[in-house]
C-alpha cells in the first residue's frame, strides 16, 4: 500500500477565504500529498474549489460532504467543475456526517446505509453524464472524479466497497484496519469495473510545544467524538459500550478518566 500524507482541515473555525487559500498553498509547499475540508459551518464544495485555485500539485477534496445537505446532481455538477478546473486533482468524499448535526439542521436521515447507497450511485450516473435531460441533456465529466465513501462500521465499510474508489474511515486503530480487509472484499466482490479499494484513513492529531496541552485537545476531542453513535465502536481500545449503552455525558467522563498511555491518536 502506498503510503501518503494528507491534510484535513476545519476551516468552519471562522477561517476568511485568502486564509483557506493561505493553507492549501502552505500544505503543498510542506509536501503534503493531499489536503481535504470538512463540511462544518461551510459548503465544503466551494471551500475545495478555493482550495484547488491556490495550488498546482497537491489534491484537493471533501471529507466528508453531507449528503443530505444538496442534491445528487448539483453534488456531481459541482464535482465535475471543481475537477476541471483542478485539472483532475479533486477527490470527492461523501457521507452521511452525524446524527446530532443532521438533527440541528432539521435533517431526518431515515436509513442511513440505505441512503447513503442510493446517492452514491446517483452521483456516479450524474458524472457519467446518464440522466433525463434538464434544460440541457446530460454530459460526463470532462475528468475522472474518485468517488470515496466515509465509512466506520462493517456494514457501511461493505457498501462504500461495492460503489466507490475509496473508504474514508475515521478514528479507527492499525488491527481495525486490518480487519476491514474482510468487509471491503465482501463489498468488491458485488462491485463491477473498480479497481482495488483504497483506504484513507483519518486522525486528529494534535501539535504543540506544551505536550499536556495537546493531550487535553486530544482528550476533549475524544469525548465529544465518543457521544456520537457509531464512533465509539471505532475508537482503539475503547471499551465504552461493553455493557449497555451508555449517554453522551458517561462517555465524555470515561475518556476523561484514561489515562495519557492509553490515549490513541495523539
Amino acid at each position: 500500500m502506498a503510503e501518503r500524507l494528507g491534510l484535513a482541515v476545519i476551516p468552519g473555525i471562522g477561517w476568511r477565504a485568502n486564509e483557506i487559500q493561505a493553507i492549501a498553498r502552505e500544505a503543498e509547499e510542506a509536501g503534503f500529498d493531499a489536503i481535504f475540508a470538512a463540511e462544518v459551518n461551510n459548503d465544503v464544495m466551494a471551500t475545495a474549489q478555493l482550495m484547488g485555485a491556490a495550488t498546482r500539485r497537491i489534491q484537493v477534496g471533501t471529507w466528508i460532504a453531507n449528503i443530505y445537505v444538496r442534491h445528487s446532481y448539483a453534488c456531481a455538477q459541482s464535482a465535475a467543475l471543481i475537477a476541471d478546473a483542478t485539472d483532475g486533482r479533486f477527490v470527492l468524499g461523501l457521507g452521511v456526517s452525524h446524527p446530532p448535526v443532521n438533527k440541528a439542521l432539521g435533517i431526518d436521515m431515515g436509513d442511513a446505509p440505505n441512503a447513503l447507497r442510493r446517492y452514491v450511485t446517483a452521483v456516479r450516473s450524474w458524472l457519467k453524464g446518464e440522466g433525463p435531460a434538464t434544460h440541457l441533456p446530460q454530459r460526463p465529466a470532462v475528468r475522472p472524479v474518485p468517488l470515496y465513501v466515509a465509512a466506520v462500521t462493517s456494514r457501511t465499510v461493505e457498501v462504500a466497497s461495492e460503489l466507490a474508489d475509496g473508504i474514508m474511515p475515521f478514528l479507527w486503530s492499525a488491527d481495525r484496519v486490518k480487519k476491514s480487509k474482510t468487509w471491503t472484499d465482501r463489498g468488491r466482490a458485488k462491485a463491477s469495473g473498480l479497481g482495488k479499494v483504497d483506504v484513507t484513513l483519518g486522525l486528529p492529531t494534535f501539535i504543540g510545544d506544551d505536550v499536556k496541552a495537546m493531550r487535553e485537545a486530544a482528550r476533549a476531542n475524544l469525548g465529544l467524538y465518543t457521544t456520537f453513535p457509531v464512533l465509539p465502536a471505532a475508537v482503539p481500545g475503547e471499551r465504552l459500550r461493553a455493557r449497555g449503552r451508555p449517554d453522551g455525558e458517561r462517555r465524555r467522563r470515561a475518556v476523561a478518566q484514561r489515562p495519557d498511555s492509553r490515549m490513541p491518536c495523539v
